[in-house]
């Protein structure tokens, strides 16, 4: 864990060009926005054979574009959050310079996550059913929880300590509080 922790952190503490970070979303967005919902939409539409739950198609479209809209948003607010307050990217080839609190921050640890997820719903229902949607989110949600607690979090108090524990002990990893917490900084 040593050697993967080393790795992470040798990207931080360098100063990298607006092209630079730019290019190091890429990568990120080919897997987590067209490889994984392929991966986890095929999965999950053969887990949906054996649990079936029946919606009208208009509810389904409905709760689709909703979480698509929602998805939208909290990925892209996260994203400049990262990008302006950060001045850096989720990407961890170019990592954040500074501990982000604010925007979705405020709300939830997690938001790109967040937003993540409910991609993986609402593209999944849009393509099949509501039931593979839930199988495609559920499963992205796992994947993601499994990947930062394992890896994001280790790193994130490696590099920002007692600030980064203070801050992810009051706030929620997934689900959005109603209302923000205030700043730790």
């Amino acid at each position: 864990m040593k050697r993967i922790m080393d790795v992470f952190l040798s990207f931080t503490n360098k100063n990298y060009s607006t092209g630079h970070k730019f290019l190091s979303l890429i990568p990120g967005t080919v897997v987590f926005l067209i490889i994984s919902p392929l991966f986890l939409f095929y999965f999950s539409r053969y887990l949906s054979r054996f649990i079936s739950l029946s919606f009208p198609k208009t509810i389904e479209i409905s709760i689709a574009l909703t979480a698509l809209l929602i998805a939208i948003i909290y990925m892209t607010w996260g994203m400049l959050a990262l990008w302006i307050d950060g001045k850096g990217t989720p990407a961890p080839i170019t990592p954040t310079h500074n501990l982000v609190t604010t925007g979705p921050y405020r709300f939830c640890r997690n938001p790109i996550e967040l937003g993540t997820d409910l991609y993986f719903l609402g593209m999944a229902t849009l393509l099949d059913t509501l039931t593979t949607g839930i199988f495609c989110m559920a499963l992205g949600m796992l994947l993601g929880y499994g990947y930062i607690k394992i890896i994001e979090e280790q790193e994130l108090k490696l590099r920002f300590g007692k600030k980064y524990e203070e801050y992810r002990d009051s706030t929620p990893l997934f689900i959005p509080r109603l209302f923000p917490r205030r700043d730790h900084g």
